[in-house]
């Protein structure tokens, strides 16, 4: 007979060593980097905001509630059932449970961590919103814990023979029983709070008993929290385990004219191939966003700048590999298009990405201080950087790419 406790944590730790796999390819040197910046502008940026509050706004109760709620969303049960332990581990049914709570121990464990990360992050907010003691401080803790450990007991219940299929009724836990925690938690009483919390979670244990495991539910629970999982990491590497569906996208195709001559072949192929080729625009897409976060949150006129610039030249580089994609296809070089006007195709191509990810970020550079001198001062700037990438430094770079080749 197979020890539920030692398979629990073989499993474990073979998931741990497949994520960390993953984990090296996504947060690489340059990942890193811009996350180092990411959360730096974003810690200034909340610091410098929450001197501007004052005592008793009206709205910062109901945020600081919609905050908690969503919280305990975060963190799922890890039971890391597979497909065929519905016909393996069938013999021993009747030990099931204590895999189950192996899985529930640990999915606590980590979700309490991600929950007390959550919480440490709103309570400066608070405290400078309201007045808290030290006793309501530890209340808005301990109930956030709780209505954690009540939001995986609901996830627990709902691989159960008998509620596997009220989908609804769970669906409605998730966000009901966190959602009256947090609004008496904050609207009326921390402590509570924290008495509503405790009661609702001793009377779903007392309410949902015998738990006999559905084996379907949880195969299916366990494969659509993986799911979720390869899917972050399949916007930054291949992951087998995600297959994209092929289905035509109609937006797409006005984003292709704009990006091509429609009298230039080469022009036409580099922009579809830019709009196909996830993993170039997907990066493009997602640096320029987190490029917008950070012209958004530095408040300090130099360093906005500089960061806006630098940005802009990182993200237009990522743009590079397209230009040398389609060399090894023979099929390509038949056309009878000149190399020139091969060189000239993706340099607009280039130009036009280039100067609406350039707009994007200074529009974002006005700030929430809305600074309209700041974002003038990257505009012009930007409008500099932007001609002097697109008609001189990318030309140079096509034409050694091009020796090299």
């Amino acid at each position: 007979m197979i020890s539920m406790n030692k398979l629990y944590a073989t499993r474990r730790q073979r998931q741990f060593m497949m994520l960390l796999k993953y984990w090296r390819l996504v947060f690489n040197d340059h990942f890193v980097i811009a996350l180092f910046f990411l959360f730096g502008a974003l810690a200034y940026g909340y610091s410098e905001w929450l001197p501007s509050l004052g005592p008793n706004l009206w709205w910062s109760r109901w945020l600081l509630a919609i905050w908690f709620v969503l919280l305990a969303q975060v963190g799922r049960l890890a039971t890391l059932v597979k497909r065929p332990d519905p016909v393996f581990l069938l013999p021993q049914v009747e030990t099931i449970d204590a895999y189950l709570k192996r899985a529930y121990r640990y999915s606590l464990l980590m979700g309490e961590i991600i929950t007390i990360a959550g919480t440490c992050i709103a309570m400066p907010f608070a405290l400078a919103t309201m007045k808290l003691s030290s006793a309501e401080i530890a209340a808005i803790f301990l109930a956030a814990m709780v209505a954690k450990d009540d939001w995986l007991f609901t996830a627990r219940k709902s691989i159960a023979m008998k509620w596997s299929k009220q989908h609804r009724r769970s669906r409605l836990e998730y966000w009901a029983n966190p959602g009256v925690v947090a609004v008496v938690t904050w609207l009326l009483n921390p402590l509570a709070g924290l008495v509503v919390a405790l009661i609702l979670d001793v009377a779903m244990r007392a309410y949902y008993r015998n738990l006999m495991i559905d084996w379907k539910a949880a195969v299916k629970m366990e494969e659509d929290r993986m799911y979720s999982v390869y899917r972050f990491f399949n916007l930054f590497t291949d992951v087998p385990s995600v297959q994209g569906n092929v289905k035509r996208r109609r937006w797409a195709t006005g984003l292709i004219k704009f990006l091509s001559n429609d009298s230039h072949p080469w022009s036409y192929l580099y922009a579809r191939g830019f709009i196909r080729n996830t993993d170039i625009s997907g990066i493009v897409i997602r640096l320029t966003l987190v490029a917008m976060v950070l012209a958004f949150l530095v408040p300090v006129q130099w360093l906005n700048t500089a960061l806006s610039l630098l940005l802009i030249y990182l993200i237009s580089t990522q743009m590079m590999p397209l230009y040398d994609q389609y060399d090894s296809n023979v099929f390509t070089h038949l056309y009878p298009v000149a190399f020139r006007q091969r060189i000239s195709d993706f340099q607009g191509l280039l130009t036009r990405v280039t100067i609406v990810e350039a707009l994007l970020i200074t529009i974002a550079s006005v700030g929430y201080d809305l600074d309209w001198r700041r974002m003038l001062i990257n505009l012009v700037l930007g409008a500099v950087e932007v001609a002097f990438l697109t008609h001189f430094y990318f030309k140079i770079r096509m034409k050694k790419l091009s020796e090299e080749f």
